[in-house]
């Protein structure tokens, strides 16, 4: 038996999707065209026998008669055609014939031959999808008053229905001939529009059948007198890619340049326990811990040897908190991180909102205690290094290092985290009062902190500076002289005690303090003095105040500012004395926790790079004997050893220990042709993907030629454009080109591999060029009138495909 009516239980593997899915829709009570399947045997038997077998013809020339219309309609149905990673739409062939059995099997001939056609074999080769079976759809055919696709999740918003219908037989609408109408209706509301055909109950059913589907659905149908037929359901295509979102807005700050394997080994697994740390001390549920140790382990990455945070992984984290929303704006704010939210993950739900704000609270009461606590290690630390003269003094404070940097470093993290939460909390009550202008105002009241530490070395450079010059003979020997000679000189001659007695004590205590402080490919003052000298020589040069007095006079502007803030708000609300009382209370409190914890933060920042320039003259004394054993070609060459390389080195532990010096070598070389590589600020990139390049994103140019038409399928690109008329034109697209054409039928995909972006005159956002473009992450923007016209060859332009925008460079 080779037919089977469409009314029974139908499986996709023996008659493919297209008849399964319109066995199912009947079996749900919707009205569908009266019709029979015909199963994928007869394509295998008729390969064997090179005819239609006599059994089939008899069974297909009584078929036909069941059927009440003039013509009918002969659509393939081919295995595996649709699924939710693919969609073959408007690829395969249908045929509106005669119904007589010479037209229908001609038909059927015809249908077979597309599995062959050469937009098959290009949709195939874009979607690694495979088609070699086929069965037959025989229906009724309808002469529609109208036909439409309806979208049970819109391309442009996922909480609404989308849907787009044409006068007449659908086919126009899918090849994207003509230009629909259309209309979006949110789920479970009622149309406010009055259309031709009955909306209401298309709305209805289609709901319905995606309830039955348990999915969402592309479903096409045809209305005729005020009846609802639909011809197929097929699950909605969208290429589902997870973003992986990066940004170095913060982190530049501490890693400015390309930074070595050691230094990379040691900032991944240090922000592993950090954020891991973090989220045990706000107590989040252990639960929520343990499904977030990939983003745990991925907070930050490198591109061109650059330190980049994982802000996926980051907010991912931070969703863990019942006040996510809060933290994942402040560390935005923190970090100067332009984007919203960008996590795919949130377990927030499983912690206490009031046991984590109890525990905030208690953290801040101990803020202090956690920074002297950091600050008594590190400088046991230096004591210790201080003392070290021998490989196992130096061996010990190589891992205690480790054990600072990853285990004890939460009682530093406090600081960046109430830093986080008080700036943030203070920038909303000014913007409570003051609007637009209320950055401005929040930056005053936290500018010049007493006591802060980073404005300490500033005043001592100051003082020094002004050491010299009163006295005429040094002054003429810091201006007359390279930098280098007059250190040498400071060193050696007894004349210039007095001058370089505040210098060398400035080195001693501030003098790893300088760009890149962590890095261990830069030098500091303390390794390079003659660059200090060059920092005092351009005082001497320019007339500079004394910082402190400059701090002097933004603290009063600060003091004077809040007094307006206090005044500002018993203004407005002089009615409400008590609450204008608790509210300048309020701001009070929170510039003082704002302050402290700013003020903490530069403490800790001091310390961090005391310990990171201790533990690289550790290492650098690892290196030293390295060197002598021969493992080594140069002592820098160990900062192209993990952290991990370099424990197995000292323990003699290293799998390969005799490859160490090719080991390094093929990684300088590795390391110089990363390191040319330069990628945005902020990007993004698919997950496990790794892009050799990344460019700046995107703007639009303000003055140049716009056009607008229809979001399609989303994305911003800039390329060359190429007008076609025809597929056959092809051979005018470069790789990368923008097509613009007037329509785009099925037979345009052999084309979309080449193409970077897709502009259309005519056609729908459920056109078939807009379909593959959407399933391929290709921008297309549709229904332009006059597109054709107003591009020319090569001209450049900027697509947007999220806006529905058209600018033309």
């Amino acid at each position: 038996m080779y037919l089977y009516p469409l009314h029974k239980r139908l499986e996709p593997d023996e008659v493919g999707g297209k008849s399964a899915g319109l066995s199912k829709l009947i079996s749900f009570g919707v009205l569908v065209p009266k019709g029979f399947a015909i199963s994928k045997e007869l394509l295998k038997t008729y390969q064997k026998t090179k005819g239609f077998p006599m059994k089939f013809t008899s069974e297909l020339e009584t078929k036909l008669l069941e059927l009440n219309s003039k013509k009918i309609i002969v659509r393939s149905s081919a295995i595996g055609e649709d699924s939710e990673s693919h969609s073959f739409a408007g690829q395969l062939d249908s045929f509106v014939v005669e119904k007589e059995l010479a037209s229908v099997k001609e038909a059927i001939l015809k249908c077979w031959d597309g599995l062959k056609n050469d937009r098959v074999a290009a949709y195939q080769k874009m979607s690694g999808k495979k088609l070699s079976e086929m069965g037959i759809v025989l229906q009724e055919f309808l002469e529609a008053d109208y036909a439409g696709v309806t979208f049970t999740m819109s391309p442009y918003d996922d909480e609404n229905i989308y849907t787009e219908y044409i006068k007449g037989a659908g086919e126009d609408l899918v090849s994207g001939k003509v230009t629909p109408k259309n209309f979006s209706v949110k789920l479970n509301d009622q149309i406010k529009e009055k259309l031709p055909f009955n909306a209401d109950a298309l709305i209805d059913k289609v709901n319905f059948l995606k309830e039955q589907f348990k999915q969402h659905l592309d479903i096409e149908w045809v209305a005729k007198d005020d009846q609802i037929y639909f011809v197929q359901a097929r699950p909605i295509t969208v290429k589902k890619i997870a973003k992986v979102h990066w940004t170095n807005t913060n982190l530049n700050e501490n890693y400015p340049d390309p930074i070595s394997p050691l230094l990379y080994s040691i900032a991944r697994d240090s922000y592993y326990h950090y954020f891991k740390n973090l989220a045990a001390l706000l107590q989040i549920n252990h639960s929520s811990i343990r499904k977030l140790e990939y983003d745990f382990s991925n907070t930050v990455g490198i591109w061109g040897n650059r330190i980049y945070y994982n802000m996926t992984s980051i907010h991912n984290i931070l969703s863990s908190s019942p006040l996510k929303v809060y933290f994942k704006d402040a560390f935005n704010k923190f970090v100067g991180y332009p984007d919203n939210d960008v996590a795919d993950l949130d377990t927030s739900k499983k912690t206490s909102l009031l046991k984590l704000i109890t525990r905030l609270l208690r953290l801040n009461f101990g803020l202090e205690k956690n920074v002297q606590i950091i600050e008594k290690i590190v400088s046991e630390y230096s004591e210790k290094l201080s003392k070290a003269k021998e490989y196992t003094d130096y061996k010990e404070l190589y891992y205690e290092f480790l054990d600072l940097r990853f285990n004890q470093w939460y009682h530093a993290s406090l600081a960046d985290l109430f830093s986080m939460i008080h700036y943030k909390l203070l920038g909303k009550i000014t913007l409570k009062f003051y609007g637009e202008k209320s950055v401005g105002v929040h930056n005053v009241l936290v500018q010049a902190i007493p006591g802060l530490i980073s404005s300490e070395p500033l005043s001592d450079i100051y003082d020094i500076a002004q050491k010299i010059n009163k006295n005429k003979e040094a002054k003429a020997l810091f201006l007359s002289n390279p930098a280098k000679k007059v250190y040498q000189e400071l060193k050696e001659s007894k004349q210039w005690e007095s001058i370089n007695e505040p210098i060398q004590k400035y080195l001693v205590v501030w003098g790893f303090r300088c760009s890149g402080e962590l890095m261990f490919f830069k030098k500091n003052y303390i390794e390079d003095p003659s660059e200090f000298i060059e920092l005092l020589q351009t005082y001497l040069k320019q007339e500079t105040k004394d910082p402190r007095a400059l701090i002097a006079v933004k603290d009063k502007d600060r003091k004077r500012a809040m007094r307006s803030f206090a005044w500002k708000i018993l203004k407005k609300r002089h009615v409400f004395l008590p609450l204008s009382v608790l509210e300048i209370g309020q701001l009070y409190l929170s510039a003082a926790l704002c302050k402290q914890a700013i003020s903490s933060r530069e403490r800790v920042r001091y310390k961090q790079a005391e310990m990171y320039f201790n533990f690289k003259i550790v290492v650098k004394e690892i290196g030293k004997i390295a060197l002598k054993k021969g493992t080594i070609k140069k002592v820098d060459d160990i900062f192209y050893l993990k952290y991990k390389e370099i424990g197995a080195l000292i323990s003699s532990s290293d799998m390969f220990s005799n490859t160490i010096e090719q080991r390094i070598d093929q990684r300088k070389i590795a390391f110089d042709l990363e390191s040319k590589k330069v990628f945005p600020e902020h990007f993004s990139t698919n997950f496990s993907e790794r892009p050799e390049m990344i460019s700046e994103a995107i703007s639009f140019v303000k003055g140049a030629t716009e056009f607008s038409g229809l979001a399609a399928s989303g994305g911003r690109i800039k390329g060359i454009v190429k007008v076609l008329d025809s597929v056959l034109e092809s051979g005018k697209l470069n790789k990368g080109d923008i097509l613009v054409t007037k329509q785009t039928d099925p037979g345009w995909a052999v084309v979309f591999p080449l193409i970077s972006g897709l502009i259309v005159e005519r056609g729908g956002a459920l056109s078939h060029g807009a379909i593959v473009a959407r399933e391929f992450g290709i921008p297309a923007v549709i229904g332009i009138p006059h597109i054709t016209k107003s591009l020319k060859d090569n001209d450049q332009v900027i697509l947007d495909g999220d806006l529905g925008k058209i600018q033309r460079l």
